[in-house]
């Protein structure tokens, strides 16, 4: 058990705030290993949709005909079946591919506990520790990608 914000009290499903988790894998098809590229932690179905929206418009016009042109189609007409299936507490996710590339936009339904640690804007000491973007220059490296050079 871990203990509230507010004491030693037990952390209970009664301090979860309602919300929904979205991310950004990348993966590439030289590597079976999925590196998390962002996230979010939206409170509102409609603001997930925005967070993905507007990640996937930047890139769908690298990609192929063929491959954008069911983004296209989901960024003219599925945000509102989108945000709606989320607050029903369905998952949703869409993807793009370039080359070697795949990247996978997914918004799920999640119950966000209050941190137990954390006090104002000052952020836990594990925070410090996070190596993803390191992990995310090595697979974009791997992957050939001559638009993101390497760096050490």
């Amino acid at each position: 058990m871990t203990a509230s914000a507010r004491g030693n009290e037990p952390l209970t499903a009664a301090g979860a705030r309602p919300g929904f988790w979205c991310e950004c894998l990348l993966t590439s098809t030289e590597s079976d290993n999925a590196v998390l590229v962002g996230s979010f932690d939206a409170y509102a179905a409609r603001d997930a949709v925005r967070w993905i929206r507007i990640a996937v418009r930047m890139l769908v016009s690298v990609v192929d005909a063929a491959e954008a042109e069911p983004v296209h189609e989901w960024l003219l007409f599925g945000s509102n079946p989108t945000a709606a299936a989320l607050e029903r507490g369905e998952p949703f996710a869409i993807a793009l591919r370039h080359e070697q590339l795949l990247l996978v936009w997914g918004a799920r339904p999640v119950s966000f506990l209050p941190l137990a640690h954390r006090t104002g804007r000052a952020l836990p000491p594990c925070a410090g520790e996070w190596a993803q973007p390191a992990a995310l220059r090595a697979a974009l490296t791997a992957s050939q990608n001559p638009h993101l050079p390497a760096r050490r």
